[in-house]
Formats: structure tokens, sequence, C-alpha cells
């Protein structure tokens, strides 16, 4: 499964919400997309499934799971 499909399912059970994007950085980096935006951020720079702040949100859902 894909992280922009995991977003999906995931908002739509409650368990994660989109949060708000950071401002862009000064001066943009060379590697920097304007071009390509995800959907957790609302925001610009890379597509959703390289996302580390969504990977980062859905291990922390995972380790809810198996140590509460």
């Amino acid at each position: 499964m894909s992280l922009s499909q995991a977003l999906w399912k995931l908002t739509e059970a409650g368990l994660l919400t989109v949060i708000t994007p950071r401002p862009l950085p000064q001066p943009i980096p060379p590697q920097f997309r304007m071009d390509l935006h995800y959907a957790y951020h609302h925001g610009l720079r890379h597509e959703m499934d390289r996302c580390t702040a969504m990977r980062h949100a859905m291990q922390y859902l995972i380790d809810q799971v198996w140590f509460n």
C-alpha cells in the first residue's frame, strides 16, 4: 500500500489528520520541487509517497498499537 493510500484510509478512520504546511525555506534548495505536492502537509516539495513526516506519523501509530 502506498503512503497516499494509507493517508486516505487513516484519515477516513479518524486516526490521522493532515497538518499545516511549514513555510518555504529561504533560500529555496536546488532539490526543492515546486511542481510536486503532498496531501499530508498540503504543501509543496516532494511526492506524497516520499513524505518522511507521513512515515513518522504512521510509525507513531504502529508504536501506539504495539506498546499500549
